[in-house]
């Protein structure tokens, strides 16, 4: 094989990686963004008590582990 031929192999492998990559990169984000709205959904039908009884809380933001620590939990 010639040093040309085998260049341009080379290049055309290497931009074909790089596609790849991104379109797995993608479907990685994707894939967990799923993920993370399937589990939204489903603590948003427990109540106080039940997401206590797994150790969670609901604030402002989001859904929070619960520490028991000095302060207690109400605290946070």
């Amino acid at each position: 094989m010639s040093y040309e031929i085998e260049s341009v192999f080379r290049s055309r492998a290497h931009s074909r990686s790089i596609v790849f990559t991104v379109l797995r990169v993608c479907a990685d984000k994707f894939r967990r963004y799923s993920r993370r709205r399937t589990t939204a959904r489903a603590l948003s039908h427990l109540n106080a008590e039940e997401l206590k009884d797994i150790g969670l809380m609901r604030t402002e933001l989001g859904y929070r582990q619960l520490h028991q620590d000095r302060y207690g939990a109400d605290f946070w």
